[in-house]
Formats: structure tokens, C-alpha cells, sequence
């Protein structure tokens, strides 16, 4: 699965009104840096899911779910009650826990980091829209 820059949001303490172009420089850096480091973690999970570098990758994206939780969880909120906020608040959910624990298997814990990130990354980018 490959995932695209504008599909993953900036951290949510850049995800204010840009006013210049070094603010839209640092917001485009967050955001290429989750999405890099999402596809870096699809690619070792599937070739050297259990070196060094896999170890602080999923550091790093068990940092990416601590900062994208708290925005997605509050965009999960401002949904009106349906379907999809039942989706969106599991999903936050889901991402917490797999921070927490995401078993053994160094592949699976890179691949549900990964994509728990991916997801909590769109949700706040929604929630930046609105």
C-alpha cells in the first residue's frame, strides 16, 4: 500500500492557519516525515522487519499515535452520532492500544503501527477541513 503526503496530517501543533512560507515548510516537513516514516515501516516489515532501524521506527510511530491521537479524537467527537463516528472512535482506540502492545511479531508490530498512524494521520487532516 503506498501512501501519499497529502493523505497524512501535519502534528497537530502545526496544524494551524499557515501565514507564511516558513510555517507551510515546517507543516509539509511533519507531514512528509509521518508519511516517510508509514512507508518505511510497510517496506522493512516486509524485508528486515526485526533490525535496529525497525526498532527505532516503531518508536517513532508509537510517537506519531501519541501526537495524532488527541486530534483525531476530537474530530471522532464533532461527528454526529452514526456509523462513521463509531469507526473513528474505535480507530482511535485501536491506535492507543497497539502503541501500548502490538505483540511479538516484528513485521505484524510494524505493519498496525504503520497503519494505525496512516489512519489517525487522515482523520486529522479531516478535522483541519472542517
Amino acid at each position: 500500500m503506498t501512501v501519499l503526503a497529502h493523505e497524512v496530517a501535519a502534528v497537530p501543533s502545526e496544524a494551524a492557519t499557515v501565514t507564511s512560507a516558513g510555517q507551510e515548510t515546517a507543516i509539509t516537513s511533519a507531514t512528509a516525515a509521518v508519511a516517510g516514516d508509514v512507508e518505511a515501516a510497510l517496506a522493512l516489515a516486509d524485508h528486515q522487519p526485526a533490525g535496529e532501524a525497525a526498532v527505532r521506527l516503531r518508536d517513532r510511530l508509537r510517537g506519531h499515535i501519541r501526537t495524532l491521537a488527541v486530534p483525531a479524537e476530537r474530530y471522532a467527537d464533532l461527528l454526529p452520532e452514526s456509523r462513521e463516528k463509531d469507526i473513528a472512535a474505535s480507530t482511535v482506540r485501536f491506535a492507543r492500544k497497539v502503541a501500548r502492545d502490538c505483540g511479538s511479531d516484528p513485521a505484524i508490530a510494524l505493519r498496525l503501527l504503520a497503519k494505525s498512524v496512516a489512519h489517525l494521520a487522515r482523520n486529522t487532516d479531516l478535522l483541519r477541513r472542517t
